[in-house]
């Protein structure tokens, strides 16, 4: 019986786990739920509200800065290990809009692949910004 129960524990915990990996944000996840809502992303901007794009699946909250807004698709990990991923609008294209990209670092930033990337001198914090185009921008952020 106790065997039972110890077997039946472990295929719940192994199941539960399993299923903490199927929502997990990534680089594809989010670049796809902007192409597939383009429109409404457009829209928001035009409009000055982006309150509508927290229906959307996949968007986690959004954020209406001073100089951008920033729509968050979710995170994982847990200290040294925490990934953020999302998609950020900023009128002046500006691409150190977010937080963790210090403003006064646009020189920091080395072309890779289709974007750009951040990596903290003298740390393990690294961002990736990607222009989508219409002020929009991918970004991901390490930490």
């Amino acid at each position: 019986m106790k065997r039972t129960i110890a077997f039946l524990c472990a295929a719940l915990m192994a199941l539960s786990l399993a299923g903490c990996g199927l929502h997990r944000p990534d680089r594809a996840k989010t670049m796809a739920l902007y192409q597939d809502n383009e429109e409404r992303f457009r829209e928001a901007a035009a409009s000055g509200d982006f309150t509508g794009l927290e229906t959307i699946s996949g968007v986690s909250d959004v954020s209406v800065r001073e100089d951008y807004v920033e729509i968050r698709c979710g995170g994982s990990g847990f200290g040294p290990e925490t990934n953020y991923y999302g998609i950020f609008y900023s009128e002046t294209d500006d691409l150190c809009a977010v937080e963790w990209i210090p403003p006064s670092s646009p020189q920091e930033l080395v072309p890779d692949g289709a974007g750009y990337r951040y990596t903290e001198k003298g740390g393990d914090n690294e961002s990736y910004v990607e222009p989508l185009g219409n002020h929009f921008f991918y970004y991901e952020a390490h930490f």
